[in-house]
């Protein structure tokens, strides 16, 4: 920084502001002695050498509430030619405020009161006078700029730096410095410490493999230690012992060996009656076969397979004798009709059509889609078959769903004699969570079913959708 330039700045601001404070004391002589002259040539009594001690301001003051109206007028042209005079030097002040407050030094009220009695009298029929002799004329505002905008240009001019200006300066700067030499240092690492090669680590597993080591071997020694037999193991081990004994004196039991001795033949079987009543059962079996036979036959059904391929055949053959039946038979009429009356029976309907003009009414699209049958039966139907033929591969249900079928019949092994197993809990336990399995399964898939109905029901129609989604486009 330039200290000797803001030395120079400071004592041309100093040069200015004495020149302003004699230019505006000169002002203020002069506009003194113009009051004065204008008073006198209106024949105004001239005030005390008391008055003339007063300040400028105060008679100024005085002057323009006195007379307002007339007073403006006649001084026009004298306050256009003070502001020509100081009009440079006014432009560049820049202290008006501290002249503006030196002004009011040496005022007094006492001096100010007795202005005003003397000149008070007199002013009324001096306003009516002014305002006969004066006629109005128009005036032009002149435009000048403020002072704060010259002072601004002066500064730029002569390139004045405020304080915070630079305080910011050397802000920047300094920070700047200190980057450069922050980016100048070089980085270097450390070397490696030497503590960083000594196997630490491996010497703690160690000694916390040996000290487990040995507090196991000192706990299995206590508890060796420790240890007594009980009471019960000692005294079955000797009776035991004394029941080996015991056997060992006995001898060992005969075995009986049971000989097979068949019964003599009944003498009934020789009767002729025995072998009657053979062929009278006999005759009895295959009539009660063949009546099984015929009731099987009554309540059998077809296949599914075969079911259809007669339900293609028979729909094969009733397309095979539409055309036969549907043949069309011309019919000739004996009377030929008036195609004049029927022409105009059909201009006159055409007209009555034209005339009425019907609206379209939007009706629900009549859809097959309640009339298809449920196919709920069927489903159920498919569960309880896959329940009862598909393996079970899940766990705990490891075992078939079905009873196994032995290859060889049943009435030849005689299974039909034997007794069942008995059922133990875990099978028990086992069917019980099939039955409830099935359960839950069945209503989930009825609470969907309901739910899908609801669904349907709740749907709006076509139409209805298709305003819907229209007003949400336009809105």
């Amino acid at each position: 920084i330039d200290f000797s330039k803001m030395y120079n700045s400071n004592q041309e601001y100093y040069l200015k502001l004495e020149e302003l404070k004699n230019a505006h004391m000169e002002t203020m002589a002069k506009l003194e002695s113009m009051y004065q002259n204008k008073l006198y040539l209106k024949g105004v009594r001239a005030l005390d050498k008391r008055n003339d001690t007063s300040p400028k301001i105060c008679f100024e003051l005085y002057s323009d509430s006195s007379d307002p109206l007339g007073s403006s007028a006649s001084d026009a042209s004298d306050e256009e030619l003070v502001f020509e005079e100081n009009g440079s030097e006014a432009g560049s002040s820049s202290f008006a405020k501290e002249q503006i407050e030196k002004m009011w030094d040496g005022f007094c009220l006492e001096d100010y009161i007795f202005c005003a009695k003397h000149s008070l009298p007199s002013s009324p029929a001096r306003r009516k006078v002014r305002k006969k002799e004066k006629a109005w004329y128009p005036r032009i505002t002149v435009p000048k700029p403020f002072q704060m905008t010259i002072r601004e240009a002066q500064k730029k001019e002569q390139n004045v730096k405020s304080k915070s200006q630079i305080e910011l300066e050397n802000h920047l700067l300094k920070k700047q410095l200190e980057e450069e030499a922050e980016c100048q240092k070089k980085f270097r690492a450390n070397p490696v410490p030497a503590t960083v090669f000594l196997p630490l680590y491996q010497d703690i597993v160690q000694r916390n493999e040996e000290r487990r080591r040995s507090v196991r071997e000192r706990s299995r020694l206590q508890l060796l230690a420790t240890q007594k037999p009980f009471k019960f193991i000692e005294r079955e081990r000797q009776r035991l012992e004394a029941r080996k004994m015991q056997l060992k004196d006995l001898s060992p039991p005969e075995i009986k060996i049971k000989v097979f001795r068949a019964k003599p033949v009944p003498r009934c079987v020789y009767s002729p009656d025995f072998h009657d009543k053979v062929k009278e059962e006999e005759l009895c079996r295959e009539i009660r076969i063949r009546m099984r036979a015929e009731e099987l036959l009554r309540n059998s059904s077809v296949p599914n397979s075969r079911l259809a391929l007669k339900e293609t055949s028979k729909k094969k053959k009733h397309r095979s004798t539409e055309p036969k039946q549907m043949e069309h038979k011309l019919k000739i009429k004996s009377s030929v009709p008036d195609f004049e009356l029927l022409h105009e029976k059909f201009q006159k309907r055409l007209l009555r059509q034209k005339k009425v003009k019907p609206l379209t009414v939007c009706e629900p699209f009549d859809l097959c889609t309640s009339y298809i049958p449920s196919n709920k039966d069927r489903i159920l139907k498919d569960m309880q078959e896959d329940e009862e033929k598909l393996k079970e591969t899940r766990w705990p249900f490891a075992s078939p769903r079905r009873k196994p079928q032995s290859g060889a019949k049943p009435h030849l092994l005689g299974e039909g004699k034997s007794k069942p197993p008995k059922t133990t809990e875990s099978t028990r336990r086992r069917l019980q969570a099939l039955r409830n399995n099935e359960k839950q399964r069945r209503q989930e898939y009825l609470q969907e079913l309901q739910e899908m109905e609801e669904r349907v029901k709740q749907m709006p129609l076509l139409l209805e959708r298709v305003t819907q989604v229209a007003l949400f486009l336009n809105y």
